[in-house]
């Protein structure tokens, strides 16, 4: 038999790539292979309305067995990836699967507290059983420590205090997201967890974690000890790209890709684990953003049709919900150098501000608005034609 496409990453980006080919009329043999044991699911609710409450865990599937097998999609979950040759893909179990085509969508492992005990009081959150996980610790009780001032850090803040917790967030930069977005959308955040009762300490690092039996001591540099039932660590993630070595796909930065998810000779790969060329920048990015994922797996399964993409990349799109606001986010923050308010908030409020970030030569790279859905949806209509303009030929 044919070894036919294999797909490694049963997430969202490797499914809808199964999806997308058999709706585009490929009749090989197409297998999905996930290291977790669980369908495909959606993750961001699982910093969201699973953390919070809203959701039991199993809303979060994307598809079910019945679906997948009417479709012709064969599954291999609870299988992890651990290397790669140009005829078959190696599994933890030593199995072997052929491919004449190979697709990864791997995606990111979230970092973690050096030594922290694997089912301890130290979580991290980047899968269904941390998700699972962490909101039992929520529904426990106890003061939480969320190290890291990321949108995960920063959203896990605000479900536990949703859950009525006393929530700390330790950040060693000046302001949350400060590395991503620049201060001034960072101090943002900030007045926003502060008015909703959570303790924010910047600019200074954490020197320790130390678990003991029923809690958690946390250390900074300046000598304060935070004490903690649970401590949520979200200082990023890397990509689940050592496997590929054997094909010499393991940089650091991510599967090295072309504008259309290229990465060698019958391989492909996209998600988190793949830094795609940006024809109107020229430069190669992770973009660890749900519509990301969705788009490039249009643009994946085309390529694998022999097909050119039905509509042109959009700007990387970014959504986050804390509290009652949300947070929308579209273009290359990564890009900019200079922050600029288009629109100030109601009465002097955060609420309603929208942000403009430009390049050093003074152009729109980015977009940022807090809950102001009309303004960010016209600007974001701008930057996308901006973008497309950029990579037409003249």
């Amino acid at each position: 038999m044919s070894g036919g496409t294999v797909i490694v990453g049963a997430s969202l980006a490797g499914l809808r790539v199964a999806e997308a080919l058999r709706a585009g009329g490929y009749t090989g043999r197409l297998r999905l292979v996930g290291e977790e044991h669980h369908l495909p699911y959606d993750r961001p609710p699982l910093s969201k309305q699973v953390l919070t409450g809203e959701w039991h865990a199993a809303r979060t599937a994307l598809t079910t067995s019945a679906k997948l097998t009417e479709a012709g999609i064969e599954t291999v979950l609870g299988a992890r990836a651990v290397a790669v040759d140009d005829e078959a893909v190696t599994l933890a179990d030593g199995g072997r699967l052929d491919y004449d085509r190979l697709v990864v969508a791997t995606g990111a492992a979230a970092r973690t507290w050096p030594g922290a005990a694997p089912e301890g009081r130290v979580h991290r959150l980047r899968t269904l059983a941390d998700g699972v996980r962490l909101r039992a610790a929520l529904e426990a009780g106890g003061p939480l420590v969320v190290v890291g001032g990321g949108f995960i850090g920063l959203e896990v803040a605000a479900a536990g205090r949703a859950s009525g917790l006393d929530v700390t967030v330790v950040e060693a930069a000046s302001t949350p997201l400060e590395p991503v977005l620049g201060p001034a959308i960072g101090a943002c955040f900030t007045r926003l967890h502060r008015a909703h009762g959570v303790r924010v300490l910047t600019g200074v690092p954490i020197t320790a974690i130390e678990e003991s039996a029923g809690a958690v001591a946390v250390r900074l540099a300046d000598g304060t000890e935070l004490s903690a039932a649970h401590v949520v660590v979200g200082i990023g993630a890397e990509p689940n790209n050592a496997w590929l070595s054997g094909l010499g796909l393991d940089d650091a930065a991510g599967v090295p890709c072309d504008a259309r998810g290229r990465a060698g000779d019958r391989v492909w790969a996209l998600g988190d684990v793949a830094a795609w060329e940006q024809p109107g920048h020229r430069d190669a990015v992770r973009h660890e953003h749900w519509t990301s994922a969705v788009d490039q797996a249009a643009v994946v399964a085309a390529a694998l049709l022999g097909r050119e993409p039905a509509r042109p990349m959009a700007p990387p799109y970014f959504w986050s919900t804390q509290y009652e606001v949300n947070f929308q986010l579209v273009g290359r923050p990564d890009l900019a150098t200079s922050v600029e308010v288009l629109e100030a908030g109601e009465d002097g409020a955060d609420r309603g501000t929208v942000f403009a970030l430009a390049d050093p030569a003074g152009r729109r790279v980015a977009v940022a608005a807090f809950h102001n859905p009309r303004r960010f949806l016209r600007l974001r209509r701008e930057l996308q034609e901006e973008s497309a303009a950029a990579v037409t030929p003249s």
